[in-house]
């Protein structure tokens, strides 16, 4: 896969942009891939334009890696906001996209897509098992993921052979591992993907310890054990700096969320409250911090945002400045910030690699 070296983190390019940034910036913070949205590029500008211009690679000239995620999370999200936006069955879900006109989604679209969109890593349509799911619900859901998984692995086998496509150009396959806190649905559902043969599986949903509001530590590992070291292990959602530190030691490798973009247009820096000197300070979570730059304490606040930080925020721009920015409301504002959480973050990540070479 590109010689791409473990722990990664992807940020969110939803639409073929990681917002306010283009991608010599991504380049400059040392971001080596990112994850792009199916069902949204397929609507604009389409899989037409894309194929057209090279694959989203082209379209947006990044050179690092690309994952596409199934599609299936905004059509799910429109269709609980909406008991009217449409409904899912084991063929896919068919939700409305106008007053009259209504869609079929199936796990089979979902890859063709992803192969139009030229990702090299396809994510199988799943069902979403909700946090507050009974067991029944849990159970349907997991099904319902394996039966997808199974359709996606088929129609991405056809389109491999239909195009001729040698084993070292096509791109990797993974699936999802549903269930939510339920560990005997998580085995179950792993085994059987397992049984179907992807080269990674990701962790589906989003866990929550209910004491400390985070994700659950516990079921995490859970799920990480639960897949061999030949298949990759992509922590889909995660997350947090001290999240990502957590779950790399339990043998997660890839990660991806929305949290340092979305956070930087808020407000919300990340910082190390202390230099990391080794692996044990990294799973510390005393160790990360943060600091709301909005704050009239950083009204004259000549130092940079983090003083471990190589970013061409730090290195250029005092507190005070970026908090002008953001009091101004100038788009610079959410563009710089981006800039320095995506750097915190691709720092963590080469400090891990770091370590864990030590600690081996």
């Amino acid at each position: 896969m590109k010689n791409i070296e473990f722990p990664i983190f992807l940020p969110d390019a939803t639409r073929a942009v990681t917002k306010s940034l283009d991608s010599k910036d991504l380049e400059n913070a040392e971001i080596e891939g990112v994850v792009v949205n199916t069902y949204h590029l397929a609507e604009t500008p389409g899989t037409s334009v894309l194929k057209s211009m090279g694959g989203v690679k082209g379209f947006m000239n990044f050179k690092g890696l690309v994952v596409s995620d199934s599609g299936g999370w905004q059509i799910f999200s429109l269709i609980h906001r909406s008991k009217n936006a449409g409904k899912i069955t084991d063929k896919g879900v068919t939700f409305s996209v106008g007053v009259k006109k209504k869609e079929l989604f199936t796990p089979e679209k979902s890859v063709q897509t992803q192969f139009n969109i030229g990702s090299d890593i396809i994510i199988c349509l799943d069902d979403f098992t909700p946090p507050d799911a009974s067991p029944e619900k849990t159970r349907e859901t997991v099904e319902r993921t394996i039966l997808w998984a199974k359709k996606s692995k088929e129609e991405y086998l056809k389109i491999l052979e239909l195009n001729k496509i040698e084993d070292k150009d096509r791109p990797l396959i993974f699936a999802v591992i549903q269930g939510n806190n339920s560990m005997e649905s998580r085995k179950y559902c792993a085994e059987k993907l397992l049984e179907i043969g992807f080269d990674g599986l990701g962790y589906g949903g989003y866990a929550v310890n209910e004491n400390t509001h985070s994700l659950d530590l516990e079921i995490s590992k859970y799920i990480a054990d639960l897949i061999p070291d030949e298949v990759i292990r992509f922590a889909l959602g995660v997350g947090s700096p001290y999240e990502i530190a957590m779950c790399s030691q339990m043998g997660w490798q890839i990660f991806d969320c929305t949290l340092p973009t979305r956070d930087a247009r808020h407000k919300r820096l990340y910082v190390f409250a202390i230099r990391p000197e080794n692996l044990r300070d990294l799973l510390n979570p005393e160790t990360f911090s943060h600091i709301y730059i909005g704050r009239e304490i950083y009204h004259r606040d000549e130092r940079p945002i983090s003083e471990f930080c190589d970013c061409h925020t730090c290195k250029n721009y005092s507190r005070a400045y970026l908090k002008h920015l953001f009091d101004i409301e100038d788009t610079a504002a959410y563009r710089l910030a981006s800039i320095h959480n995506l750097r915190h973050y691709t720092n963590l990540i080469k400090l891990l690699r770091e370590y864990k070479k030590i600690a081996v």
